[in-house]
């Protein structure tokens, strides 16, 4: 008798211990993960400028490696290519070489970091800053091509819904060029205020 008390008395406080050992063990915290190797691209922004009445279609591809994750943050280290070309001209103006654009196209390349708040089935939002080369080329009627390399810094704010492994929604952002020449006769049509669609699988 004293020994079948003495196994349900063991087998009474192994299983208290392991209730307990249960009960003070925090749920495992669920981390967002990318649905792609970081070899590929992450995120993409198709919109346009708008810079002297000058409007630019673009589309921007981003490479995202993070560096800080928890369950909704995310801080994300940024390599983006961008590729764009005018559209709508500006009314060309008698006195003003630079109003008499042909043709315009501007491309970037830029690193920089970004931050991301999302939770599955809920809000996502995010900002980024990245700067880097920008490659354009003006051509006029009646002057001679406009074709530099300078520099620019850009700035933009995400704001959409998170699906399970996606973030689908509004950005907008603004460019400022710098190393531009007064000589530069387009230098008035690099980067300025955009706004487009962004997804971003990070």
């Amino acid at each position: 008798m004293h020994r079948k008390l003495l196994v349900l008395l063991t087998l009474t406080l192994g299983l208290v211990s392991t209730a307990q050992a249960q009960t003070d063990t925090p749920p495992p915290t669920r981390e967002h993960r990318s649905p792609t190797t970081s070899l590929l691209p992450r995120g993409v922004w198709l919109g346009a400028s708008l810079r002297e009445d000058l409007i630019t279609p673009r589309l921007k591809v981003q490479w995202q490696w993070t560096f800080f994750q928890d369950r909704k943050d995310a801080f994300v280290f940024l390599l983006e290519g961008g590729l764009g070309w005018g559209l709508s001209m500006p009314d060309p103006v008698a006195d003003k070489p630079e109003s008499k654009l042909g043709s315009y196209y501007e491309h970037t390349g830029q690193v920089g970091i970004g931050y991301r708040n999302h939770l599955p089935n809920s809000l996502h939002w995010g900002f980024q800053v990245t700067g880097g080369p920008v490659f354009y080329g003006a051509h006029f009627d009646g002057s001679p091509a406009d074709k530099n390399v300078a520099g620019i810094i850009e700035g933009r704010i995400q704001i959409g819904y998170q699906f399970e492994k996606m973030g689908v929604g509004l950005a907008a952002g603004y460019g400022e060029p710098f190393g531009l020449k007064r000589r530069f006769l387009g230098r008035s049509y690099v980067g300025g205020p955009s706004l487009g669609l962004f997804v971003d699988w990070r």
